[in-house]
């Protein structure tokens, strides 16, 4: 049997039932906003007055409380400290104070200068009170050689040969009309036209310093040998020109051959003429020929013994011969002094009226050694303190040093530059060390020319312009020869002065040539290194650089 359930439809709401019992009591709410303020209340009576006619103290302490002072109180802490005020005005000034006892004696003090000290402060300030050798009214004309065959290093040993020369000659005549002190001309000749010349008469030329300085002027013309014309154009223009009454007339002429075969043979005996002293010098093995031979008499006005042979051009600066030029030109020398306090012998310094820019090329290889190395040292300290150097770093006169040593092909060191400052050349020589290298001299030349010659811009350790620039070689002679070609030609092309000093039996004379650029007078051989200290040698070789 199946049953079946049916869901009815909603029925209506019921009745409401009855209500329930109340709840607990609930928490205290939170206090409501203050009311506003209400009205001001009336103002309350008066108080009891206090008044000290009170006879009662326990009433007066009741009703008058505060009517007595109480005790003192606790001292508070200090406040802060104020700024302070501004500056007040200065007061007068009071009256001086009674004088103090008088004080002791001093040390006593400094000798003060003698008169041989202000003198001598005063000769090498300006050295006008030096003596001065007269040779008398002499009238002085060189006519050098400037031909290609020459070459320009032995034209400058020419020109160093004059300017020795006259530095021994004593006044040169401040005025060219004077009748007392030396005139000096010089002709340096080339080719047909090419004739240059330092006059007699050249109102510029009134001191040493200044003949020196137009002298050093003079450039390499390089071209030919025009010998006899020469001649005649220093007979003309120089002498017969300028001629000074009681004045002796001399000419010296340099030549290193035969003159070109379109000039004239006749005028080669033109400076014999009035009372002309003429003294030929030839220089090269070619004038021991009888033919060469004859053109230096004609030239000395067949006088045998005006005429002097040489094989070098070196040796026209070489001590010896600048003495017997001194000696035929000025025989009799009068030496006059200024009468003072100290007086002191004649004293000439080549270098000091000319500039002389001297480099030493120091070898520092192993085969040297430190001893050795330490009489180089002493060597060049000597020279140094010898040499009359620069004034100043403007002075344009006088000597400046540098020192480069130098090793292998890489290793070179520039000790210091061109400097004029002896503390400082002494300071950088006794702080050099030694290098304990190998040996290459070609790079060295190199390096210095590029350093101290061809260093860009203006700089006081550079060459000067117009200086002459020598080199010194220190070496036991042994060295690679690795770019010395190019060194060699650029000493040349910058006019370097060389002078090499080779120690010990082992050197390579075909090196040594090289860097002494063919001449055997500038190379100085010493046994060992102890030599080159040696008062001999040391004044021979200072001779020849200054």
């Amino acid at each position: 049997m199946l049953l079946i359930r049916l869901q009815g439809d909603v029925g209506n709401e019921g009745v409401r039932g009855l209500p329930g019992e109340g709840g607990r009591k609930g928490e205290k709410g939170s206090r409501g906003d203050a009311g506003e303020i209400g009205p001001r209340g009336d103002i309350g009576p008066s108080g009891p007055k206090c008044s000290p006619s009170l006879s009662d103290l326990q009433q007066l302490i009741t009703v008058c409380p505060f009517a007595f002072q109480g005790d003192e109180g606790v001292r508070g802490p200090p406040g802060y400290t104020g700024d302070p005020g501004p500056m007040g005005e200065p007061g007068d000034r009071g009256p001086p104070g009674d004088s103090g006892p008088e004080g002791g004696h001093g040390p006593p003090g400094d000798p003060g200068l003698t008169d041989c000290d202000v003198m001598t402060y005063v000769r090498e300030t300006c050295g006008c009170c030096d003596c001065e050798k007269q040779c008398g009214p002499l009238d002085i004309v060189f006519v050098i050689d400037s031909s290609e065959s020459i070459g320009l290093t032995n034209f400058t040993l020419e020109k160093n040969f004059v300017i020795n020369t006259v530095s021994r000659l004593g006044t040169i005549a401040k005025d060219p009309k004077s009748h007392t002190g030396a005139r000096i001309g010089v002709v340096q000749y080339s080719h047909e036209g090419t004739f240059e010349a330092v006059q007699l008469n050249d109102p510029k030329i009134n001191s040493l310093s200044s003949f020196k300085e137009a002298v050093k002027k003079l450039e390499w013309i390089a071209g030919g040998t025009w010998t006899p014309s020469a001649l005649k154009f220093a007979y003309d223009t120089l002498i017969k020109a300028n001629k000074r009454d009681k004045a002796k007339v001399f000419a010296v002429v340099i030549t290193d051959g035969r003159h070109d075969p379109r000039d004239d043979d006749s005028l080669l005996t033109s400076l014999c003429k009035g009372d002309v002293i003429v003294n030929a010098i030839g220089i090269g093995d070619m004038f021991a020929r009888a033919q060469d031979d004859e053109t230096l008499k004609s030239i000395a006005c067949k006088q045998d013994g005006r005429v002097q042979k040489m094989n070098l051009f070196a040796d026209l600066v070489a001590e010896e011969f600048i003495d017997q030029m001194e000696e035929l030109l000025c025989p009799d020398p009068e030496i006059i002094c200024p009468d003072l306090p100290c007086k002191t012998e004649l004293a000439v310094a080549p270098c000091m009226q000319r500039p002389v820019d001297l480099v030493f090329m120091v070898d520092g290889s192993e085969r040297m050694g430190s001893t050795n190395f330490r009489h180089v040292q002493e060597f060049i300290q000597k020279v140094a303190t010898t040499l009359p150097l620069s004034k100043s770093s403007s002075d344009a006169m006088r000597a400046r040093i540098a020192v480069l040593q130098y090793g292998s092909e890489d290793e070179q060191q520039l000790v210091f530059g061109l400097s004029h400052n002896l503390t400082t050349i002494l300071d950088s020589l006794a702080g050099m060390t030694y290098l304990d290298s190998s040996s290459n001299v070609g790079s060295a030349i190199i390096y210095g020319i590029r350093n101290l010659v061809q260093r860009p811009g203006s700089t006081p350790q550079a060459a000067r312009r117009g200086a002459e620039l020598s080199f010194v070689f220190i070496t036991d002679g042994t060295s690679g020869s690795k770019s010395l070609g190019e060194a060699v030609d650029s000493m040349r092309k910058h006019d370097v002065v060389p002078t090499v000093i080779a120690v010990g039996p082992e050197v390579d004379m075909d090196v040594l040539l090289q860097i002494g650029l063919g001449e055997r007078a500038a190379i100085y051989r010493a046994a060992d290194y102890s030599q080159i200290l040696q008062p001999s040698f040391f004044d021979r070789l200072y001779k020849w650089i200054c």
